[in-house]
Parts: structure tokens; sequence; C-alpha cells
């Protein structure tokens, strides 16, 4: 687990972009979009998500940090 974190990690920070669209998020966590999806509804949701209109976009940064509070807590997403 924690190489694929790391693994995951380190493709984010070699993009330069710093917003990720639903597709790409689902992508790099190697997790459905569906999913990706079902975070971003959550009431009280703290994925790090935000809305341009209706199209949703991913903090590239918040989403590593996201990943690493995830992981420390040892949540089920």
């Amino acid at each position: 687990m924690i190489e694929i974190l790391k693994e995951i990690l380190s493709e984010i920070k070699q993009s330069k972009k710093t917003t990720l669209t639903v597709v790409e998020c689902s992508e790099i966590m190697n997790i459905s979009k569906e999913k990706i999806r079902e975070l971003i509804s959550k009431p009280n949701t703290d994925f790090p998500y935000f809305k341009v209109g209706v199209k949703v976009l991913i903090n590239r940064d918040l989403l590593t940090q996201w990943m690493k509070k995830v992981s420390e807590e040892h949540r089920t997403i």
C-alpha cells in the first residue's frame, strides 16, 4: 500500500497542471470516476475539489495532502 501511495504521489508531482479533472484524478488514483464523484457528493466531504460552472476540478496539491491524511488515518474511502 505504501509503495502504491508513493507511486501515485510521484505521478502527481511530475505533472505541471495545478488542477485535475475527475477522469485525470481517477487515472492517477487508480479508482473509478464514479468513486471520485461519490467522494465529491458526500455531505461535509473533505475531498479537495471545486466547481467552475458545472465542471469539477481537483486541486493537485491538496489532493496529495488529502491522500496522505487518509492514509495516515487508515480511512476507508
